[in-house]
């Protein structure tokens, strides 16, 4: 089985903040269903998540992501193969990102702050793993 990994942003729909809880239940229970592990960094309106798992569940599990209306403007940031998994530990790993969180972390604010028509120009790939690597494995004292 070739493992995938994928890692996206977008943007909820105003008011949708309180859907959160709903998303990431329903994330973790079918989550461990399909073996697919990840984490959803959420701050000022934004999501940057990273997914894994058998490439062919993994893309039909991000095709009804896409199809959400609690958000939009996704934008696919790193769709690959990998070796192994990097969030070996969640089914579905999430933060909640302070205004404090984004001030001590600096390239996790110019990620979050970045507006949906910039993404392409201005957020790296690999800066978007490394932010979601901080914040999963604890290196940013946040988990």
């Amino acid at each position: 089985m070739a493992l995938f990994q994928l890692i996206y942003m977008s943007s909820l729909v105003a008011d949708e903040f309180d859907a959160l809880p709903t998303i990431l239940d329903t994330a973790v229970r079918n989550n461990k269903q399909r073996d697919i592990t990840g984490m959803l960094l959420y701050a000022d309106g934004n999501i940057l998540q990273v997914l894994e798992g058998e490439k062919d569940v993994l893309l039909k599990t991000f095709r009804s992501i896409q199809l959400d209306v609690r958000h939009h403007g996704v934008f696919v940031l790193i769709e690959e193969e990998i070796a192994a998994r990097q969030f070996a530990s969640w089914s579905m790993g999430f933060k909640h990102l302070t205004p404090a969180d984004l001030e001590k972390f600096s390239d996790a604010a110019n990620v979050f702050k970045t507006r949906q028509d910039e993404i392409a120009l201005r957020v790296q790939p690999s800066d978007a793993l490394t932010i979601l690597k901080s914040f999963a494995h604890g290196s940013m004292g946040l988990l």
